[in-house]
């Protein structure tokens, strides 16, 4: 098998691809200038395993405070370094300076010299020089908030939340302030947000996403029109407090249910695609029955006319999520994120995705990173657990290897493309 493995990724790695997610900067002048490699690759993800391993929260903070000794805190991190480092985010990072720097691996005789080709490398055209000439990637869907994001590296996607899920007084007033329309009512709310998703979409915006599975269960049921206005109406009550009170917002269910469907109802209407954030949550702790996908089976049965992509399979329920995807015409799943997760439940999930659904329904790549160096070490994973997964299908007679790599080339390039409305 391993001839038909390298005859399949020798292909795959020629490929340009589509990243369908990522919440980089949407500029190269806004990436961080007072960082170096510690601080900017324990920004999230591997600092997880980091502290799920036993480092403390202070001893974190110290690692990555770029102003302290690069050995020194090196010294702090090393043992936990070392025992995650065979975790999907530890391999990204190998994988990555082994490409990037000619490194073979972050460890102590290793660390300063990293350090010196990461600082150089930053100045050197980084989204330029890994994004498109490592990566091949042809376009990443940005969630991070920023609509102007720079086109020739992104495709900006509008986050739903603030409309749906209120934190503060304070996200009330700015969105009020960017639609121009003064709240004073439930129904102005109401205007507000149909009037912003109208003008993102007349902006060109296809894509939209929702993550509140970090904040709520992510199931939407149906309220009415009066337990919304009045769960809303709450918010009047916090109007008057000074800037220096604290002005967090405790709102109904009943409005945040009302809302999910008021925006889903439009997005309906021009039939477009809205990714959800399900299954595991990023950081230390959260409440995972909270992002399981079967919750949102209503919102497929109600709105046909919506591509819902569901993010990171799903991990741990891509069972449910390829029932799910098999059952829905409208529903798609996507391995953005799944890689790094999990290596193997990510190749297990395609395997057994293959064997269930129709292979025009799943993305098989997305970094999901706030840092762009280690986008190269997923983006390599993703090929490999593709590549394995396919040249296993080939030796058990299922497809040819020609077929196998124009299946690949579908779930990296051709399926994102369809499902997110990216053509032209």
């Amino acid at each position: 098998m391993q001839e038909i493995y390298n005859a399949i990724l020798d292909y795959v790695k020629t490929l340009e691809i589509i990243d369908t997610h990522e919440h980089l900067p949407g500029k190269e002048e806004y990436l961080d200038k007072n960082t170096d490699i510690l601080k900017e690759y324990l920004i999230h993800y591997f600092s997880t395993d980091l502290l799920s391993s036993g480092l403390s929260r202070e001893n974190y903070n110290f690692v990555v405070d770029a102003s302290k000794p690069l050995i020194k805190r090196w010294e702090v991190v090393e043992k936990y370094w070392e025992n995650a480092r065979y975790t999907g985010y530890g391999r990204a990072i190998d994988l990555t300076v082994q490409e990037l720097y000619g490194i073979e691996r972050i460890d102590r005789s290793t660390i300063e010299k990293a350090n010196e080709l990461f600082l150089k490398g930053r100045s050197d055209s980084p989204y330029r020089r890994i994004l498109k000439e490592k990566c091949k990637i042809r376009t990443c869907l940005a969630d991070n908030m920023d609509l102007e994001s720079d086109r020739r590296y992104f495709t900006p996607v509008y986050k739903l939340d603030t409309h749906i899920f209120f934190r503060n007084i304070d996200q009330v007033r700015q969105l009020s302030g960017e639609a121009g329309v003064a709240v004073t009512s439930f129904d102005d709310w109401l205007e507000l947000a149909e009037s912003m998703i109208e003008r993102a979409i007349s902006r060109g915006i296809t894509v939209f996403k929702s993550g509140l599975a970090y904040e709520r269960p992510i199931f939407y049921e149906k309220a009415n029109y009066t337990q919304a206005e009045e769960a809303f109406n709450k918010i009047f009550k916090y109007f008057h407090l000074p800037d220096w009170a604290s002005r967090e917002l405790k709102i109904k269910k009943e409005f945040e249910d009302y809302m999910m469907h008021f925006v889903l109802h439009i997005i309906n209407k021009h039939g477009l695609t809205v990714q959800f954030h399900t299954g595991i949550q990023e950081g230390n702790g959260n409440i995972l029955g909270n992002s399981n996908p079967v919750q949102l089976s209503n919102l497929f049965l109600t709105y046909n006319n919506i591509k819902f992509d569901l993010f990171h399979i799903s991990y741990p329920y891509y069972g449910e999520a390829i029932a799910l995807c098999k059952m829905f015409p409208n529903v798609y799943l996507d391995m953005c994120w799944a890689h790094i997760i999990s290596p193997h439940s990510s190749m297990e999930f395609l395997s057994e995705f293959i064997d269930t659904v129709a292979v025009n329904k799943v993305s098989a790549f997305g970094g999901d990173y706030c840092m762009v160096d280690p986008v190269y070490g997923h983006q390599l994973m993703a090929r490999q657990n593709v590549s394995r997964v396919l040249a296993e299908k080939v030796s058990h007679g299922i497809f040819s290897v020609d077929r196998a790599c124009r299946v690949a080339k579908m779930m990296f390039f051709d399926n994102p493309v369809e499902i997110f409305n990216l053509k032209g």
